[in-house]
């Protein structure tokens, strides 16, 4: 990861460029509706600052997951001046889903014992 970024073309070049993927691979995913030769020179022209062609927010995310480089994301950082973030670890989100998968179905246990508490003092019948 660079320090420093001249623009954000800079940045979204060098995110390409420090992937190891092939050009033409990332014009393909980041336009897959085009002709890979369309997308190539579409790509092109979007990494250059005087090219009439911008991707859109989503088309940058894209790139940084595909690419697996976050070189865009350190430049509007740095640009905002935001400190810079770090990856999450994904077995800590692992376990913060777990977590959450387990409160809920607390809560519908929970739930459903009510339900049958009602039931069994006569208030409702069975709800299908």
């Amino acid at each position: 990861m660079k320090l420093f970024y001249d623009d954000e073309f800079d940045a979204i070049a060098t995110a390409i460029g420090s992937s190891g993927k092939p050009f033409k691979l990332v014009a393909a995913h980041i336009f897959p509706d085009m002709k890979p030769e369309s997308a190539y020179a579409r790509l092109k022209e979007c990494c250059s600052s005087t090219g009439d062609q911008r991707l859109t927010f989503g088309q940058v995310v894209r790139l940084m997951r595909y690419c697996e480089a976050y070189d865009p994301l350190s430049y509007v950082c740095d640009e905002t001046l935001h400190a810079r973030p770090s990856r999450k670890d994904p077995s800590d989100e692992l376990v913060n889903l777990t977590e959450v998968i387990h409160g809920a179905a607390d809560t519908m246990n929970r739930a459903l014992k009510a339900i049958e508490h009602i039931q069994a003092r006569g208030g409702i019948r069975a709800v299908a």
